[in-house]
């Protein structure tokens, strides 16, 4: 026992000793005799040995809480702490940024440059430009080529020079405690563009105007100082996941180009490809603004019906490109934003972005397609082919003409909830053979399937199979959509017979019984239209004109 309980016990015992045992004074006066005095004390003293007064614990002080508020503490400060440490180290990147924009000059450079180009010319041999500009040509891997960019001493001469003391001074650091790739590459791996850099010795990066940023990595525009235009770069982060999948996708391009030397199947251009400070890039040719821009540009109402024929002629006559036996080429991602026009004032386009593809026997991800254009098959986890750009196909058509998507899931779950909706419930048979099917529906014990309510569409509610009616939708009968184009040229009941009839084809739930490309092409919708039969050129874009480039 603690030295404190035995003095409390000795001070009770005292008071005890000492304290009269009866309210009567006479009583507590009146003489005891010796020994029962003795044997009083005795019987207190060993009633207190026995059963002292019990000593109450202080809450305040106990294990688990004592215990508890320190775990809070210590978390507290080591939050604090690291927060404290975060902001400290944004500051003083923020002020490395400012101090190295301020102190950087082109005096050095221009010094650089001049003395070099004086020795060379001093031993009679041209300058190396390239080691002025401080460019490392990494090797390309193996069976990817580099793009050959030898030009003339005159040509490389007019690349603005870039000192290597500069270049490393404005480079960022990471904020992950170190450089990533010497200090060119931000935190996810994306390279640091500079206004003015030069890449491969001929391209001039413009990061004025982007154009662009995603999973893979980015695309700038740039200037190619030896074709004397404007190029659009898709820098592949520094993965070696994205970097294998790029070299699939300049693989791919190259079968196009060679199939496509006429250029009459509306893919985008491959200039060439190289590998600059550990980054896959690819040269393509710029291109204008994307489909989703010219609808936001319509207030998302829509483009005419004549429009979105141009469009499907061009777009089945490319799938049926990339479905011929020598190609067998999957997109996997078509979708409005990697449908490009090629001038702003045009309607020819070109389908840009085959960082997803594959060919039909080399399948690679089974998550493929975006989300409001991802066809049944994919949906159910069956092995699909070419047919899943057909289904894409559809969904953006409709897109294009009524200005909202067709399928606007915001889950898989609801996303098939969405095409039920619309078509009514898939075949008995694509369901059967779907490994995901139980993830959308449940079968009675007759076999029949119904939609299943999960967590994600639970308090969503749903017409039912097949009652949001595709008539409705394109407005058939009834002016187009929302009436806005009754009366106009070109949007006849008839025409509209034939829109419908072609996208029911696009969006059959079999991919065998789909409409195939080659049967698309010739379908009656898209037969070209004269300029009398529509009331306007063939080519110009009946919507308002808007410059992206």
């Amino acid at each position: 026992m603690s030295a404190k309980a035995d003095e409390e016990r000795r001070r009770i015992k005292s008071n005890i000793m000492q304290q009269p045992q009866n309210a009567s004074v006479a009583q507590a006066n009146a003489p005891v005799p010796q020994h029962q005095a003795a044997a009083a004390g005795q019987k207190v003293a060993d009633d207190c040995s026995i059963a002292p007064e019990k000593i109450y614990r202080n809450h305040a002080e106990a294990p688990i809480r004592k215990l508890t508020c320190d775990l809070i503490k210590t978390y507290k400060n080591i939050n604090e702490s690291f927060y404290l440490r975060k902001a400290l180290r944004r500051q003083e990147h923020q002020a490395n940024i400012q101090a190295n924009h301020n102190s950087s000059t082109t005096t050095a450079g221009g010094n650089q440059l001049h003395n070099t180009t004086t020795a060379a010319h001093t031993q009679g041999t041209a300058p190396n430009v390239s080691s002025n500009l401080d460019v490392q040509h990494g090797s390309a891997p193996k069976g990817l080529p580099h793009f050959d960019t030898n030009a003339p001493p005159a040509s490389q001469m007019v690349v603005p020079a870039v000192p290597e003391s500069e270049a490393n001074r404005n480079r960022q650091k990471s904020s992950r405690g170190g450089p990533h790739n010497g200090g060119y590459d931000d935190e996810n791996y994306d390279y640091i563009l500079k206004d003015g850099e030069c890449f491969n010795t001929r391209y001039i990066i413009l990061t004025e105007k982007p154009i662009g940023k995603g999973s893979f990595g980015q695309v700038t525009r740039a200037y190619d100082t030896v074709a004397k235009e404007d190029v659009a770069i898709k820098i592949i982060k520094n993965k070696k996941t994205f970097f294998d999948q790029a070299q699939i996708e300049i693989k791919l391009l190259e079968m196009m180009r060679a199939h496509d030397t006429e250029r009459k199947y509306n893919v985008v251009l491959l200039k060439g490809h190289f590998v600059h400070r550990n980054h896959l890039c690819l040269v393509f040719e710029l291109l204008s603004y994307n489909l989703y821009d010219l609808l936001r540009n319509t207030n998302f109402r829509g483009v005419s019906l004549n429009l979105t024929r141009k469009f499907a002629q061009q777009l089945t006559k490319t799938l049926l490109f990339l479905s011929s036996p020598e190609l067998s080429i999957i997109h996997c991602d078509l979708k409005p934003e990697n449908v490009l026009l090629c001038n702003p004032k045009r309607s020819k386009i070109n389908i840009i972005d085959f960082g997803s593809s594959c060919q039909i026997g080399h399948r690679i991800y089974q998550y493929i397609q975006s989300r409001f254009y991802r066809s049944p098959e994919v949906l159910l986890g069956i092995a699909y082919d070419t047919k899943i750009d057909m289904w894409s196909l559809g969904c953006i058509l409709v897109e294009m003409h009524t200005g909202e998507p067709l399928f606007a899931g915001s889950s898989e779950v609801d996303q098939m909830m969405k095409i039920v909706e619309v078509l009514g419930m898939p075949p008995k048979e694509l369901l059967d053979a779907g490994p995901k099917t139980h993830k959308y529906f449940e079968k009675t014990e007759d076999g029949v399937y119904y939609c299943k309510k999960t967590r994600d569409n639970f308090n969503k509610c749903y017409r039912g199979p097949g009652h949001r009616k595709l008539h409705d939708i394109l407005g058939v009968t009834s002016g187009g959509p929302n009436g806005r184009r009754a009366g106009e040229a070109g949007h006849s009941v008839e025409e509209y017979s034939k829109f419908k009839d072609l996208i029911k084809r696009m969006l059959t739930y079999d991919p065998k019984l789909r409409i195939s490309p080659y049967y698309a092409v010739r379908h009656p919708f898209l037969r070209p239209k004269t300029t009398s039969q529509t009331g306007q050129s063939s080519a110009a874009v009946d919507s308002p004109t808007v410059s992206f480039v």
